[in-house]
């Protein structure tokens, strides 16, 4: 091995992950991160139906667990729960290092290809938030290690190292779905290691075997735990035809040569990159695909059919599972294809260089393209991070925090957050709770109060004065007083029913405090009830036509002078 070879691969690596790392460090949790730790924090590590929760057509209980560890460890500690995956992260980059030398050999030949590794937008973008981090990253690792024991199985026929793949395989499997695609790679690195088809498929049959019974155990597990992903009427094919461009023309190539160079597209998308940029992408494939089938025809064909097969496989999952739901315009999303980078420079590097040789010094053209990649892969990258950085919600936490740390013991009222933070088709998970309520601050919700406060559009808390969409409680006989509730629960009708989650508003005034129970519905509730006049805010959901209210008979009797129940209006969001 050259001398400086190690050191420079190390140099290549690490700026574009440290800058990576800055960037990630800076961010902070956005949409699924706050249903995901909400999750975790009120689950059992070992419960099977958290673990294997079908979570938008994933099964990930890896991630799950992951994400349960860091929760546990420190609640919505955003540094907390990045750390792990920068972990993952830098041991992905040392082992497709390792893959590198292993099958190319150490030289110099292999830099520019770490190079795009290391520096592609299509990985670091997308990982930058967590939540898509927390499946990616996993599979990097499991794929590079895979890749490595399949190496090691290949060149010794040890059986031990068929096994260790197979669970690498299913490592990666804990954590991403994409990693049922390891077995087609793994055989396809097998032909391209020497061989033909057949005499892979004979040579190493029991292998292949083992792959195939982990993906049919894992395909009757995916499918018996999630809901059909492919229901609705079929996609037209010009939008496949769409999405596929979309997915290879403006967002994989430009980001495998240093592109896009272009700006966030809303999500995790990104614009349309320029038209050089896409130029040069296609310039650049079409010709390393003219040059490396002149030169070694049917190992170039191999390799780039390899790289065309899991890039169709990749696409077809989309088009089968999301394109009803986002469109065409998921073919801007680098998650999609992120996966097949490794898949990319894997089958490049072997179209190009073929199998193990010498090294030679490095020439210009190596180190202009190791160059260029990582400075445009790093521009592209810090242009459209900051759309993953998610500083609304940053913003809007540490704004709630610091009201909280000025209120302590605040109730809020549980409701929904501006869509920058959460979507509203999270439904009610797009809720404050899933967005604050792990803070150290510890705020309640939903809690009977003199006080009930809802959070405002920039997570300011907000008293909540005035309810619409109202019903009131019919007015009480007692004179001076409304209605009397002394040793018998009384059962106050409304003027009309209602449904639904509202707030109900209970006026009252007593000479004495104690406790009560305020029935709603098929709800009963328990109170405290104050000395004085007071306005007691309860949340209630169901369907009701009276309010029934009852003390403990510790207490002395108790006025009801007005009972409204009604909606609250959402400031600011």
């Amino acid at each position: 091995m050259p001398a400086r070879l190690p050191l420079v691969a190390l140099l290549v690596a690490a700026v574009p992950f440290l800058v990576h790392a800055w960037v990630a460090l800076h961010g902070y949790f956005g949409q699924d991160d706050f249903v995901i730790t909400y999750r975790a924090a009120h689950a059992d590590p070992l419960d099977f139906s958290y673990l294997f929760q079908d979570y938008s057509g994933h099964v990930a209980p890896g991630t799950f667990l992951l994400a349960w560890v860091t929760t546990a460890v420190a609640p919505l500690n955003y540094v907390v729960a990045t750390l792990p995956l920068l972990v993952m992260h830098a041991v992905a980059l040392l082992l497709f290092w390792r893959v590198l030398t292993a099958c190319f050999g150490a030289r110099w030949a292999i830099v520019p290809p770490l190079a795009v590794l290391a520096s592609s937008p299509l990985i670091l973008f997308p990982t930058i938030w967590w939540a898509y981090g927390m499946q990616l990253l996993p599979l990097l690792v499991t794929m590079a290690a895979a890749l490595l024991t399949h190496l090691r199985y290949l060149e010794t026929g040890e059986t031990r190292y068929a096994v260790h793949t197979a669970l690498w395989t299913v490592g990666g499997m804990l954590f991403y779905e994409k990693a049922a695609l390891f077995a087609g790679l793994l055989f396809g690195i097998t032909v391209l290691r020497g061989g033909t088809v057949g005499e892979a498929l004979v040579r190493h049959w029991r292998a292949w075997v083992a792959h195939l019974v982990l993906l049919a155990g894992y395909a009757i597990l995916y499918f018996g735990l999630t809901a059909s992903q492919t229901d609705g009427d079929p996609v037209p094919a010009g939008e496949v035809a769409e999405f596929a461009y979309r997915g290879i023309v403006d967002t994989f190539l430009p980001g495998l040569v240093g592109g896009p160079l272009t700006t966030p597209g809303g999500g995790a998308t990104w614009t349309t990159p320029p038209l050089p940029v896409r130029v040069v992408a296609v310039a650049v494939t079409v010709a390393l695909l003219v040059v490396t089938l002149r030169r070694a025809r049917r190992r170039a064909t191999v390799a780039w059919l390899l790289l065309a097969g899991y890039l169709a496989v990749d696409l077809a999952l989309v088009a089968v599972t999301r394109l009803a739901l986002v469109g065409p315009m998921a073919g801007a999303d680098p998650r999609y294809l992120a996966d097949a980078v490794p898949v990319a420079v894997l089958c490049a590097t072997y179209a190009v260089l073929g199998g193990r040789e010498e090294s030679r010094p490095p020439r210009w053209p190596v180190v202009a393209v190791t160059l260029l990649v990582v400075a445009g892969g790093i521009a592209s990258f810090l242009r459209v991070a900051p759309a993953l950085q998610f500083r609304e919600a940053r913003d809007y936490v540490a704004t709630a925090r610091a009201a909280f740390a000025e209120q302590p013991g605040i109730v809020l009222y549980d409701t929904g957050v501006p869509r920058p933070i959460m979507l509203d088709w999270f439904i009610a998970d797009a809720f404050t709770s899933r967005v604050v309520g792990l803070v150290p601050e510890a705020p309640r919700f939903d809690r009977p109060t003199e006080t009930l406060y809802q959070l405002d559009g920039a997570g300011r808390p907000q008293p909540i004065i005035k309810l619409t969409d109202s019903v009131h409680g019919e007015r009480g006989p007692a004179p001076n007083c409304g209605h009397l509730i002394d040793e018998e629960p009384v059962r106050i009708p409304l003027t009309s029913p209602s449904f639904g989650r509202r707030v109900l508003k209970l006026g009252y005034f007593t000479s004495d405090t104690g406790d009560g129970i305020v029935t709603v519905g098929d709800s009963r509730i328990p109170v405290r009830f104050e000395e004085g006049l007071h306005v007691l805010h309860v949340v209630v959901n169901g369907t009701y036509s009276h309010v029934e209210v009852s003390r403990n008979l510790n207490l002395a009797p108790l006025c009801v002078t007005d009972v409204e129940i009604g909606l609250v209006r959402l400031p600011g969001i």
